[in-house]
């Protein structure tokens, strides 16, 4: 069935980003950013992968339902195994359970760099706030031990 092996052709893309998504970790982890940005390049390319299966999986899905004998006003995976029997049923939910583990997975490794990134982030901040002096310090004359007598120059006699 080709709706199977577009919903495993999805899973295996997925699990390149999940592979991916853990090398970003360790880059982020360990302070490579050249390493985390040709990272990012990459990923890039597999979301546009992602976008062109998915496509074709919806394709196959419809092409599936145009084949029986009552189409579906609504196609989910969970519609077309109650319609299917047998082996390809089996495969099918084999295959859309690992997507679904899968995505969940990278799901989870996408919000730890997500993070890590936001820490880091935070990091820099403080850094750049401790190096950039303020203005009170700036002022020459804020912090001066001179002692200025009570009086201005309008309360001066005449």
């Amino acid at each position: 069935m080709q709706l199977i092996h577009a919903v495993n052709d999805l899973t295996a893309t997925h699990s390149d980003l999940l592979a991916l998504s853990k090398q970003k970790t360790e880059a982020l982890t360990n302070n490579h950013l050249d390493a985390f940005q040709g990272l990012l390049v990459q990923e890039r390319k597999l979301t546009r992968q992602l976008e062109q299966q998915e496509e074709i999986r919806q394709g196959a899905a419809e092409a599936w339902n145009k084949k029986q004998p009552h189409p579906a006003a609504s196609l989910t995976i969970t519609e077309m195994l109650h319609r299917l029997d047998g082996e390809e049923k089996e495969n099918l939910e084999k295959a859309a359970v690992a997507l679904t583990d899968t995505i969940t997975a990278l799901k989870r490794q996408e919000q730890l760099n997500k993070t890590l990134l936001e820490e880091s982030m935070k990091f820099v901040q403080l850094s750049m706030e401790l190096v950039n002096p303020t203005i009170q310090s700036m002022n020459y004359g804020a912090g001066s031990s001179e002692k200025v007598s009570g009086r201005s120059l309008f309360d001066s006699k005449a």
